[in-house]
């Protein structure tokens, strides 16, 4: 049963509230629907088009960037959208933001934290020089908009920006983890270099002080040239493993998102049950479990707010929100692996991978 006698009155009831009005949800429809990707493809690169759309990413055109482009064709937005992949090089986007400056599209769109925060720069370090300033933007896929310092309130940005939010709250996340099983000691492995990783970090042990639980966070060591080192991974679930975790939190990181097989088939193999803050680890990789907004709904509602500016709402005057519905997904196989079923009263509204 979910378990919320340890927080306090408040926390639980807003826990609980986030909690069940999205698992109830799932017995629904998903909210927005769409057509294949494919057909959203040639549609936003096709002849008429009236928008011009610069769709910056971090790791390729993933299910945020389909469902993006995927809501525009089925709205039938008439806009072109031209995507700038970084391939994961952070390095690589202060010249996509050159190049955007000089071809001055009509909306600029950026995928994860550290994206947007080089593109539009945090708000109070704003610099014209290095940042678009002048073009409206649209954000997504960033877990912790206001810790960041990308905008100061969910109400409104107070500049040409705004955006999405696709992080579950981690009290809301951690509630869901304990009405599968019980814990009392966590691990957290965590990318030093992603500032939403880091954060998303904090949040988790300040969740963990209130629940009364131990939270035993290891960053990911860092190789000669400054970048995260996958080799690190490994013996860094050993660690935790030998320290007596009883659940692995794998949260807002895309360079663990990326070595997700690594470090969810690791937990596994210490009998570690891993819960994931996404989706891909859960469908794609060995987390047991994970309480998520999909990416490809992310990446809708994103489309919806750019159709908002594009038709002339100032970004400033658009909030700044999450999918109302998430997901509890299950990985069937990793459960019996681990010999740790889902009670009943979850079987109703979970998601299950099998």
């Amino acid at each position: 049963m979910i378990r919320t006698a340890l927080l306090p009155l408040p926390l639980r009831r807003r826990a609980l509230s986030l909690l069940l009005a999205g698992l109830v949800a799932l017995a629904g429809v998903v909210a927005l629907t769409a057509p294949p990707a494919a057909a959203a493809a040639e549609a936003t690169a096709g002849q008429g088009a009236s928008y011009r759309i610069a769709l910056i990413v971090f790791r390729g055109c993933e299910d945020a960037c389909r469902g993006f482009q995927d809501f525009l064709t089925s709205r039938k937005v008439p806009a072109a959208v031209k995507v700038y992949d970084a391939a994961t090089n952070s390095a690589a986007i202060p010249g996509f933001v050159e190049e955007i400056k000089r071809e001055r599209p009509d909306l600029v769109v950026t995928w994860g934290t550290t994206t947007a925060l080089t593109t539009f720069g945090p708000y109070d370090a704003v610099d014209p020089a290095k940042h678009i300033t002048d073009i409206p933007g649209v954000f997504m896929i960033v877990s912790q908009p206001i810790e960041a310092k990308l905008v100061p309130d969910f109400s409104s940005s107070g500049r040409n920006i705004t955006g999405t939010n696709y992080l579950v709250p981690e009290s809301v996340q951690l509630e869901a983890a304990r009405s599968y099983l019980s814990f009392d000691r966590i691990g957290v492995i965590y990318t030093p270099t992603e500032s939403n990783s880091v954060i998303n970090t904090k949040r988790v042990e300040e969740e963990g002080v209130k629940l009364g639980v131990e939270v035993l966070a290891r960053p990911v060591a860092l190789g000669p040239d400054g970048k995260p080192d996958p080799t690190s991974i490994a013996p860094l679930v050993a660690d935790l493993a030998a320290a007596g975790i009883d659940l692995l939190y794998q949260g807002a990181d895309t360079f663990l998102n990326i070595n997700r097989q690594t470090l969810t088939a690791e937990a596994v193999t210490h009998g570690i049950p891993v819960f994931a803050a996404g989706e891909a680890p859960v469908r794609d990789g060995k987390a047991l479990m994970g309480v998520v907004n999909q990416y490809y709904v992310v990446g809708q509602l994103t489309a919806l707010k750019a159709e908002q500016v594009l038709k002339g709402t100032a970004p400033a005057d658009i909030p700044i929100e999450a999918p109302r519905r998430f997901s509890f997904l299950i990985n069937l196989p990793v459960a019996k692996t681990l010999g740790i079923y889902p009670p009943m009263k979850l079987i109703r509204f979970a998601e299950f991978i099998r």
